[in-house]
């Protein structure tokens, strides 16, 4: 009896130590597993062709539009470092010699490795993180058409890549309210825990405020004269609001047939509103001089600010068309269909 006694408290002694081996692994790994989480970044970065000068890591702040730059090191025999975390996955920019070069990636908290050459930094190769690994594999340019904007947001509802194309998806283009309430809804939990999330929920309530058949919100702002413009002053007549920039590409290259338009429909009582988000008067005063816009023009040359937040809106060129009464009934018309939009709509001479 003595010895089956001691054979069994040997017996429970060792099933103790094993239970205790157990608990002990897993909490190594879970402390394991919390430690990695919270390591935060590390971007080991290669560039051939060039090999001394300053690399900057910067972002877009989505509040006030403005870059905003997060890490400065030195490269050294092309090589580069950084270091640091992120509450989430985000779009980050590479700066080389400030305009020798840029990369464009999707930074969240991992080892990414960055390989290329300076003369060529669209082809970059980048690995190690997840998120990017989505960003790259749709052309920049692509990303917020309409057809491929809507792909990307219904095939990759867990990523936070997809929230960041529904950012700018839901300004460009005219979304109903159920359906963004569909996408937002659909997101997975991590996404819904990202900057870009947050962001893009404050948008779409903006956003409702500025939706089709709504009246369009007031607001006032200066002309090139100093003299204060108020949008109720063209009540009675259709407004073609137009925001832009003179130092945004897209605006200037639409100008012309923007130009086009207005000829063809001013004595429709029809007129555009411009409204721009420049900070440099002399620019927008060539701008609009060089492109010919001889509708009205406003802009505070505070940039991004009150009436942009008012109308949802984070990039340019956007639009809004306003009827006699004040009402929305267009968002984002394509100036390529302007012409064919508002022959429909507006009244004969």
């Amino acid at each position: 009896m003595d010895m089956i006694y001691v054979d069994r408290k040997k017996k429970a002694e060792l099933i103790l130590g094993v239970f205790i081996l157990v608990i002990f692994f897993v909490f190594l790994q879970n402390c394991g597993a919390s430690k990695s989480s919270e390591t935060g970044y590390t971007i080991n970065g290669k560039i051939t062709g060039i090999k001394k000068g300053k690399v900057e890591l910067a972002k877009l702040d989505l509040e006030t539009n403005e870059k905003v730059v997060v890490d400065t090191v030195v490269l050294k025999d092309g090589k580069f470092v950084f270091q640091g975390k992120v509450e989430s996955p985000y779009l980050h920019s590479i700066f080389i010699n400030d305009k020798a070069g840029k990369i464009h990636f999707f930074l969240e908290n991992s080892k990414i490795d960055i390989f290329g050459d300076i003369k060529n930094l669209d082809k970059v190769k980048i690995s190690g993180s997840r998120e990017d690994v989505i960003f790259r594999s749709y052309p920049i340019n692509s990303i917020f058409e309409k057809d491929k904007g809507m792909e990307i947001i219904s095939k990759y509802p867990q990523y936070t890549f997809s929230a960041f194309v529904a950012y700018y998806y839901f300004q460009v283009h005219s979304l109903k309210i159920d359906t963004m309430e569909t996408i937002l809804y659909n997101f997975g939990e991590s996404v819904k825990k990202s900057e870009y999330y947050e962001h893009l929920i404050k948008l779409f309530e903006r956003l409702k405020r500025v939706a089709v058949s709504q009246p369009a919100p007031e607001f006032s702002l200066p002309d090139p004269d100093g003299q204060i413009v108020h949008l109720k002053d063209f009540k009675g007549k259709y407004v073609l609001i137009d925001f832009w920039a003179s130092w945004c590409s897209p605006c200037r290259k639409s100008n012309p047939k923007l130009v086009e338009v207005y000829k063809i429909f001013k004595e429709r009582n029809f007129t555009i509103l411009g409204v721009s988000v420049d900070k440099n008067r002399e620019k927008w005063f060539e701008a609009i001089e060089d492109d010919k816009l001889t509708w009205t023009n406003l802009s505070d040359l505070k940039g991004w600010g009150d009436i942009t937040d008012l109308y949802g809106i984070k990039a340019v060129p956007q639009n809004f068309l306003i009827d006699p009464d004040g009402i929305i009934i267009k968002k984002n018309i394509d100036t390529e269909r302007m012409i064919e939009v508002l022959s429909g709509i507006l009244p004969d001479k």
